[in-house]
C-alpha cells in the first residue's frame, strides 16, 4: 500500500509542478515525509527525481520560446558550485528537519500565494546582474543543503522582479533545477547511489506526469487551484517535521 501511495503522489507531484516549469523535489520531500522515508533515502530520490523532470520541463519550454540564455547563466554561474557546497554539509536529524520544513513552509507560499498576477503585458525591467547572481548563489545553496532543486523560489523571484513574462521564468527555472540537482548529486558522492527497486516504477510515473503537465502548461494551462493544493500539502508535511524532528 506505501508503494502505491508513494507512485501515485509522485506520478501527481511531477504532473503539477512540471505545468509550471519545476521538478518538483519539494513534492516528493513532502511525500517521503508524509510516508516517513529516510532523508538519506529521500534526498538523492528527490534529485534524480528533480533531473528527470525538470529535463522534461525544459525541453518542452524551450522549444516554445519560453527561455532566456542570458539570465540563466548569470543565475547558474553562483547556483552550481554553491549547490554542490551546500549539498557537502550533509544535515542530518532534527537540524535537517527544521531546514527543510522551513523551506516548505515558504514553498508552499510562493507556490499557492506568493506570485503576483502575470505582468506579461508590462516590458521587462533591466536585469541586475549582482543581484541576479547573488540570488543565484543563494538559492543554490539552500537547494544543496536541502535536496530541492531551487526553482519554486526562482520562478517567483522572476515574476515579482518583473525580470521576465511568467512562462520564460517557468523555463529558465526549470533548467535551473537540472544543473543544481546535478550539483546536489555530484557533492553527494556515494550517497547519491542509492538503490530502491521502487525508483523504476517512480521514474516511470515521474516522466509521464511531466509529459502532460508541461503539455498542458506550455499550452496556458490553468494552475492556481492546483498550486494552491499542493501547497497545502507541502504545509502539513513541514508541520510534521518541524514539530517531530523527523
Amino acid at each position: 500500500m506505501q508503494t502505491v501511495l508513494l507512485l501515485s503522489a509522485i506520478a501527481v507531484v511531477a504532473f503539477l509542478y512540471s505545468s509550471v516549469g519545476h521538478g518538483g523535489a519539494t513534492g516528493y520531500l513532502a511525500v517521503a515525509a508524509l510516508l516517513g522515508l529516510t532523508p538519506a533515502v529521500a534526498r538523492p530520490g528527490a534529485l534524480w527525481m528533480n533531473c528527470a523532470v525538470a529535463s522534461i520541463a525544459f525541453w518542452r519550454f524551450q522549444r516554445a520560446g519560453f527561455f532566456d540564455w542570458k539570465i540563466f547563466w548569470l543565475l547558474a554561474a553562483a547556483s552550481i558550485p554553491c549547490a554542490w557546497l551546500g549539498s557537502r554539509l550533509h544535515l542530518e536529524g532534527t537540524a535537517y528537519a527544521l531546514v527543510l520544513g522551513g523551506a516548505l513552509l515558504a514553498a508552499g507560499w510562493f507556490l499557492g500565494w506568493g506570485r503576483r498576477a502575470s505582468t506579461d503585458v508590462l516590458p521587462p525591467r533591466p536585469v541586475l546582474w549582482p543581484l541576479t547572481v547573488l540570488a543565484g548563489g543563494g538559492l543554490g545553496f539552500l537547494a544543496g543543503l536541502t535536496g530541492i532543486g531551487g526553482g519554486v523560489f526562482l520562478t517567483p523571484l522572476l515574476i515579482f522582479l518583473n525580470w521576465t513574462p511568467a512562462k520564460v521564468a517557468g523555463g529558465i527555472s526549470a533548467l535551473f533545477i537540472v544543473v543544481n540537482s546535478v550539483a546536489g548529486l555530484v557533492g553527494l558522492g556515494g550517497k547519491a547511489l542509492v538503490w530502491q527497486p521502487v525508483f523504476i516504477g517512480a521514474v516511470t510515473v515521474g516522466v509521464a506526469g511531466a509529459l502532460l503537465g508541461t503539455h498542458l502548461g506550455v499550452n496556458r494551462w490553468r494552475t492556481t487551484t492546483f498550486r494552491r493544493a499542493l501547497a497545502s500539502v507541502l504545509w502539513i508535511a513541514a508541520g510534521k517535521l518541524i514539530l517531530t524532528g523527523k
